[in-house]
């Protein structure tokens, strides 16, 4: 184990080499049992649904080509990715890492056992929630961050197994519900990393203890009254089938796989078609029964310059019960 002071954390500066490119377009299909509306939807003229586990990786779908991409033989892809973004600022390219980020590995599993960045220091997303699946308390979660070594004043880098898993994405919208405000996702998975020929090792890094004191952010994590007020757009991002058996009502339903190309976040111009349906100065809360789910799709929203919050289908559940699938407002689709 290396014991290393924050400040004295190094990762030398080397342009990034390879980029993948950004994923199709999912599409949307019927599932058995359930009532549907044609308007539910968010691309919803094309193809299959997705179900995932909540600690396994959401799959990129497969389908169309995309509109742009930043192919990989293009060292320069990075800025200009990060450019399509109207709110690129909250993502890092590989080569603009300094010594003076804190890095964080936030996978589940055993990855950063097996390898992770050089320096990085290791918070699962799961460690950020109870046994229950819900987000621990702000007290425990200044705890947690502050015992490995964070502080609200530091730069923190965070990055997950996969840009699809949702674990990096969780990560950043609990350190923003907290008050950090320099934290940034990393553009690129470990394997571009190494690709790139960045220092990686297999020994935990373990830093400094910190106090971390936060400053709750209203509108990163959305409460039941909010949401029933109707005051915000409300996505969907459970499994197809879930949302055919019962949704918060006037849900819109989004397979996450939709953001996603190749284990990547897409670029913003196909982002932007994704999204074409939702308002861009109406609030957006983001809901499921599993978090990493919602935060993939909330941090996307928010790359694309719209205010989003996640939410638990759960909570909704406790406060109302399930909702009424049978919702005269829907109709059925297709064969079921």
């Amino acid at each position: 184990m290396t014991k290393l002071s924050k400040h004295d954390l190094t990762i030398p500066a080397i342009f990034m080499i390879s980029l993948l490119t950004l994923s199709p377009l999912a599409s949307a299909g019927c599932c058995s049992g359930g009532t549907w509306d044609p308007s539910g939807f968010l691309n919803s003229d094309s193809g299959q649904g997705m179900s995932s586990q909540p600690t396994q990786p959401i799959q990129p779908a497969q389908g169309s080509q995309d509109s742009a991409t930043a192919g990989s033989s293009n060292p320069q892809g990075a800025p200009d990715r990060l450019a399509s973004y109207p709110n690129g600022s909250i993502m890092k390219s590989m080569k603009s890492v300094s010594s003076s980020d804190v890095i964080v590995d936030a996978s589940n599993g055993d990855s950063y056992a097996a390898s992770h960045i050089k320096n990085a220091i290791h918070i699962p997303s799961k460690d950020l929630l109870d046994n229950n699946g819900n987000i621990k308390s702000d007290e425990e979660l200044s705890r947690l961050l502050g015992e490995a070594g964070i502080s609200r004043e530091d730069s923190v880098v965070v990055y997950g197994s996969t840009e699809s898993s949702g674990e990096a994405e969780l990560a950043f919208m609990i350190l923003r519900h907290l008050g950090q405000e320099d934290v940034k996702l990393l553009d690129g998975s470990l394997e571009e990393w190494k690709a790139a020929g960045l220092p990686v090792e297999a020994q935990d890094t373990v830093i400094p203890a910190a106090e971390y004191n936060p400053s709750v952010k209203p509108g990163v994590i959305a409460e039941y009254d909010y949401v029933k007020s109707g005051q915000a757009q409300i996505v969907d991002v459970r499994p197809f089938v879930d949302f055919g058996k019962g949704r918060i009502p006037g849900s819109i339903a989004l397979d996450p796989a939709n953001v996603i190309k190749e284990d990547k976040i897409k670029n913003g111009d196909d982002l932007a078609a994704v999204f074409s349906r939702l308002e861009k100065d109406m609030p957006i809360v983001v809901y499921s029964d599993d978090y990493s789910r919602s935060a993939l799709v909330a941090y996307s929203l928010q790359l694309m310059g719209y205010e989003a919050a996640i939410y638990s289908w759960k909570d909704w559940q406790a406060h109302e019960g399930t909702a009424d699938a049978a919702d005269s407002k829907y109709v059925k689709l297709g064969k079921t």
